[in-house]
């Protein structure tokens, strides 16, 4: 089995981060179009903290997370993950747990918000530590999500 590594991403690791992200969103039954690839683009650009997961010499993993701001005002002990994606090819490998693990290596507390019919994600969360906090939000396309944090 091909050994797993995480890493803070470089600018020039972003052609490699936004692959994987669009490996992982073709997979929704309704991928992004050019407007939302563009904003996620702008944030991995932007992010304070972007991850680049490799699996062997495959760039196969990424995430983004920032600390989290409550009425405007950040918490530098709570991080906030706004996106963890790995490419299908390799699910079930242990690259979404490293990214975690990473991320929990940075903040004593984490927060994320997923959609509640994503079974894949919550059972990622779940199997590293987190707990449903039992907020619930629904999207501007009707789907629900729902926080989970982990400490």
């Amino acid at each position: 089995m091909p050994r797993i590594t995480v890493a803070t991403a470089s600018p020039e690791d972003l052609d490699a981060v936004m692959a994987i992200w669009a490996a992982a969103d073709a997979t929704r039954r309704r991928p992004a179009g050019p407007v939302r690839t563009a904003r996620v683009r702008e944030k991995v650009e932007t992010g304070e903290v972007v991850l680049l997961a490799h699996y062997g010499e495959r760039a196969a993993g990424m995430a983004l997370a920032e600390t989290f701001v409550d009425q405007g005002s950040p918490d530098p002990s709570t991080g906030h993950i706004s996106m963890v994606f790995v490419d299908p090819a390799v699910w079930g490998s242990g690259i979404g747990t490293k990214l975690l693990r990473d991320l929990q290596t940075r903040w004593p507390r984490l927060s994320v918000w997923t959609r509640s019919d994503n079974r894949r994600a919550r059972r990622l969360y779940l199997s590293a530590g987190f707990t449903d906090s039992g907020h619930r939000s629904t999207l501007q396309d009707g789907d629900e999500i729902m926080q989970l944090i982990w400490s």
